[in-house]
């Protein structure tokens, strides 16, 4: 009878397992294309990096490295949540650009023109692949700049 009761136990909890997707504690590759596009959507971050761009122009670096590190956290966020190994490795690749870009156009020993001469996309066609593969996968983002 025990032994009964354990095997039904064990098949309840497998089957609750199962049935929740909780077993790995990641995100599917539309959850988190949700989790991007609604925080992104939360925290305005269209209009925090459109604001930011106009800022760098007029030699307000602050606020756009500020902006920057927000997307580059939401990304690190979902890249670190997901199960979707494509997905994180475009994400990461995403944020190694931004971090490069933080880095090119907050450096004060350059001009304007040397910080965008520098930030221009150094991308390998395996990078721009998996950034291709973020695109496709979230299509939502588009639409949000990012």
């Amino acid at each position: 009878m025990l032994k009964k009761i354990s095997v039904t136990a064990a098949v309840i909890a497998l089957g609750l397992s199962i049935l929740s997707g909780c077993s790995s504690g990641k995100l599917s590759t539309e959850e988190t294309c949700a989790l991007l596009v609604d925080k992104a959507t939360e925290l305005s971050l269209a209009e925090k990096t459109d604001s930011s761009v106009r800022a760098l122009l007029e030699g307000d670096d602050a606020s756009f490295k500020s902006a920057m590190e927000e997307v580059t956290a939401l990304l690190q966020e979902a890249a670190d949540k997901t199960d979707d190994k494509k997905l994180a490795d475009g994400l990461q690749v995403s944020i190694d650009q931004n971090n490069q870009m933080i880095e090119s156009l907050t450096d004060d020993d350059l001009t304007l023109m040397e910080k965008i001469a520098k930030s221009q996309d150094t991308n390998t066609t395996e990078d721009s692949e998996k950034m291709g593969y973020v695109n496709t996968a979230c299509p939502g983002l588009a639409e949000l700049g990012q």
